[in-house]
């Protein structure tokens, strides 16, 4: 359930007592009780994390992962009934971190902000060239921003996929974090979304389909 006004709801993960937080500035949200989140890979939920959850169905968003070897609980953003955990990744986060997620979750794909610095997205687009292959399409970059966005996901295990605020997303092919230099594919927003929800590994771009569009 969404947050609301007034409304008051127990944490999945903890059992804990939760309020809603529904202010005139951040994002309507749960918040536990009088202390600190149970989960801590948690972080503060933006529109932007908003917008993407909700592509997906409600009873598949903010499910709880158990190992029982461990007794380790985390709230997965979003698993599908396929078995696959989505991550939006909004605020930065360390490679020890990103790579317990990876080991936790396993079959896991990272969506990440590429719109957190004001200078990020645009600096992306002036440092692309290419293609540089066909099929499927993978351009050249070099990274040009004052963010280490780049640097930081070359370190991720699973696939990353970069929303620098368009209608394409960009899997993050390679990079090398001694030139600056690496290569992403662009993959169309609905048809990720619509892979991940049938189960279908997400659809590269390639200049065909793209003549087809």
């Amino acid at each position: 359930m969404e947050a609301q006004p007034k409304l008051k709801g127990t944490c999945l993960s903890c059992g804990g007592d939760m309020v809603a937080k529904c202010g005139r500035v951040k994002v309507w949200h749960w918040s536990h009780k009088g202390r600190p989140p149970c989960d801590p890979w948690w972080e503060s939920e933006t529109e932007w994390h908003r917008n993407w959850k909700n592509k997906f169905p409600l009873e598949w968003q903010e499910i709880v992962a158990f190992d029982p070897a461990t007794g380790e609980k985390h709230i997965a953003d979003v698993k599908t009934p396929h078995g696959l955990v989505v991550e939006f990744q909004h605020s930065p986060i360390t490679p020890a971190e990103m790579q317990a997620r990876e080991a936790f979750y396993g079959n896991m794909i990272w969506i990440v902000d590429g719109t957190r610095g004001p200078l990020d997205a645009s600096y992306f687009n002036m440092g692309t060239w290419g293609p540089i292959d066909r099929d499927p399409i993978a351009y050249g970059i070099e990274w040009m921003g004052r963010s280490r966005l780049f640097h930081n996901w070359s370190e991720a295990g699973a696939k990353v996929y970069l929303d620098f605020g368009t209608d394409l997303l960009f899997r993050l092919i390679s990079f090398n974090q001694a030139t600056n230099k690496g290569a992403v594919g662009p993959i169309h927003k609905k048809t990720a979304v619509d892979d991940c929800l049938i189960g279908r590994p997400i659809s590269v771009l390639t200049e065909r389909n793209t003549n087809d569009d």
